[in-house]
């Protein structure tokens, strides 16, 4: 796997950032696959806490070199065995799920917009060298190009799950990308505006030409339609997004 990208939210630009990669012609970025990783998270956690709520039944039974009269009904391996069973599905998965054309391509990589701190630490522990390309949007361009389809389906029509997704992702994001040498913040602006150090950045890591580059983003392809917008879900936007708004030199008011 050599290629994430993740971005912060759904209409975050990824799948321009995605066609942008797929410019240059044996690298292959797949699209969303539903978040599946928040399922091995969820697996991890699962059996985690399980095991350790009952990690007395394997250390007495271990203990009494393994006598069979110990109650071991729900005796499970230590965390590490735990860890390591899921760090090794998740990269069976996604391995043999990309797998395909892999032998025309030497550049494999997918897209996502589920995906927060969890994930992307779970991702991490699995491909400890892979690039990560951390994709932001203005949070009111964000609201206001979901679809009322996309805004019932994902948030249930609520703008404070909404504001907390952003926040959360994009915090966390800020942060990677200054501790992770593989990781690479981007904002969405900043690549359409064509602005000289993100059009470096996306040039080295996609290794793809300025032409190539233009290619994509002089064509334009339909995306969703966009849903109806109240003005006091904006003005809420930005009164709950003030602080990180700012830090990105986004506009406010």
């Amino acid at each position: 796997m050599d290629i994430l990208i993740s971005a912060a939210t759904h209409r975050s630009g990824s799948t321009l950032l995605q066609r942008i990669f797929n410019a240059r012609m044996k690298t292959l970025i797949w699209g969303e696959h539903n978040g599946v990783l928040t399922n091995f998270c969820e697996l991890e956690k699962k059996l985690s806490d399980y095991a350790s709520k009952f990690e007395h039944q394997r250390e007495v039974y271990f203990k009494t070199n393994e006598n069979p009269s110990n109650w071991i009904a729900t005796m499970n391996p230590s965390k590490k065995f735990i860890d390591n069973a899921v760090h090794h599905s998740v990269k069976a998965f996604l391995d043999n799920l990309y797998a395909e054309h892999n032998k025309t391509h030497d550049i494999i990589g997918f897209k996502e917009v589920r995906y927060g701190q969890a994930e992307l630490e779970l991702f991490r522990k699995c491909y400890p060298h892979t690039k990560i390309i951390l994709l932001v949007r203005n949070p009111i361009d964000v609201w206001r190009s979901h679809s009322n389809h996309l805004k019932k389906e994902v948030y249930n029509h609520s703008l404070e799950k909404f504001i907390k997704k952003w926040r959360n992702h994009v915090l966390y994001y800020i942060n990677l990308a200054k501790n992770d040498p593989n990781a690479y913040f981007l904002k969405y602006e900043d690549i359409v505006a064509r602005k000289p150090k993100t059009l470096n950045t996306i040039l080295d890591v996609a290794d793809i030409t300025m032409e190539e580059f233009n290619s994509v983003l002089d064509v334009k392809i339909k995306g969703l339609n966009k849903g109806t917008t109240k003005p006091n879900d904006l003005h809420r936007i930005e009164m709950k997004c003030s602080d990180i708004m700012e830090q990105l030199n986004y506009p406010i008011g």
